[in-house]
């Protein structure tokens, strides 16, 4: 998966680098600063998740009741919901329309994410495990002078495994704990991402 070192050592799973969100946490809180992580397999031919756009009702309706507004307690509800969403982008049968409509264009983070979910697709992949929960109740940041809100939290991140198509075992990635950023905006009735970094406890 996207950057995330040790769950992307997982076969299928492709690193891609992201954005820098030098502003995410504040001038007091360190910066996040990930580095890309690649692994590699060669797909076979199978279909990939549906790229159908979603109509303005249905995206608001999957979004949850409290992460739809354009407070900042919204804000932090909507990245803890949007980082914990990338897991279920290489779940068995995995629809990718949620993720794709939310990220803006321009996030390498996002873009990196929605691809390596095809790439596991069309390997005939997927993965278990590898679930994100959220300590705090808020995150840090706030709206900033560019525009954009930053939201940065703790996170905590369970194992993974993937596997092939035969249901055989292709790798396991170990979880941890850490920082997650993520850089939105309130575009259209609803939160984008522009960008999104993790920082691991043990890195």
């Amino acid at each position: 998966m996207a950057r995330l070192s040790r769950f992307v050592a997982v076969a299928v799973l492709l690193g891609g680098a992201t954005a820098s969100l030098s502003g995410c946490t504040g001038d007091s809180d360190p910066v996040v600063t990930p580095s890309p992580s690649v692994t590699v397999v060669t797909p076979s031919p199978s279909a990939s998740p549906s790229p159908t756009a979603l109509s303005d009702e249905e995206l608001l309706a999957l979004i949850p009741e409290e992460a739809r507004g354009q407070d900042f307690v919204s804000a932090s509800n909507f990245a803890k919901f949007f980082v914990g969403a990338y897991t279920g982008l290489f779940v068995d049968g995995a629809d990718v329309g949620l993720y794709r409509a939310l990220s803006a264009e321009g996030c390498s983070y996002c873009a990196s994410a929605l691809a390596n979910a095809v790439e596991t697709a069309q390997a005939g992949a997927h993965s278990e495990g590898g679930v994100f929960s959220f300590p705090d109740l808020l995150g840090r940041g706030g709206l900033r002078d560019d525009g954009f809100t930053y939201v940065a939290q703790p996170f905590a991140l369970t194992d993974a495994t993937t596997f092939g198509p035969e249901g055989e075992p292709l790798g396991s990635g170990r979880g941890g704990t850490g920082d997650v950023g993520v850089k939105m905006r309130f575009d259209d009735g609803a939160w984008r991402v522009y960008a999104v970094e993790f920082s691991f406890d043990d890195e």
